[in-house]
């Protein structure tokens, strides 16, 4: 845990998806201190149909949701949210304006871990 979902519009190159991934990754660590072997990220890509930005179709769309364990600070947090913003226009060719990040806090009672038990139940 964290785990980012990053659902972008399509047209990106395979090097782009690679660096959104990779940055994602290198971010969640930098910024929050998590352990790299707990960071998960997925990409998806939707059609630029599906997705509507200001009334407007077929624009590029970036969005960046990330799903962690409560506990995190509000400094924290706010480096994650600048690091991805900047990993997602830098990857993506966007203005930082147009890249969006959501975070999650879960709590531990409710985030399931490794062998099918919570977090609070594994002491974390």
């Amino acid at each position: 845990m964290p785990y980012v979902t990053i659902t972008a519009t399509e047209g990106y190159s395979e090097e782009q998806k690679k660096r959104l991934l990779q940055g994602s990754s290198d971010a969640v660590v930098e910024s929050i201190g998590a352990p790299l072997s707990s960071v998960r990220v997925m990409l998806h890509t939707i059609p630029g149909s599906h997705y509507l930005n200001a009334g407007e179709f077929n624009t590029p769309g970036l969005m960046f949701v990330v799903d962690f364990i409560e506990g995190r600070t509000d400094a924290q947090k706010d480096a994650l949210i600048a690091a991805l913003s900047k990993v997602g226009a830098g990857a993506a060719n966007l203005p930082e304006s147009e890249v969006r990040v959501r975070l999650v806090d879960f709590p531990k009672s409710n985030m399931g871990m490794a062998g099918g038990v919570s977090a609070r139940a594994m002491g974390r």
